[in-house]
């Protein structure tokens, strides 16, 4: 572990024995300081479509599903339970 690791770890746990009255004071350093740094936040990555064209279009998930579950009973039927 680095030491900036090491150094969040140790602001997190920290934070426990702060009053409650003060974690606003807190977060509004924090914030303070962020905007401060002209720090962006990222924006989220979209994982829509990633599956496209890979081949999933294809399959039929109803009669799969119906497959799976015919195995399942198939193999249950099959053992006997004491």
């Amino acid at each position: 572990m680095n030491s900036e690791q090491f150094k969040k770890l140790e602001i997190i746990s920290n934070l426990s024995f702060v009053p409650a009255d003060k974690l606003d004071e807190i977060s509004d350093f924090i914030e303070f300081i962020l905007h401060k740094s002209n720090l962006k936040q990222k924006e989220p990555i979209s994982v829509r479509g990633i599956w496209e064209n890979k081949g999933f279009e294809n399959i039929d998930i109803v009669k799969e599903l119906k497959s799976i579950r015919k195995e399942i009973h198939a193999g249950l039927d099959s053992k006997k339970f004491d």
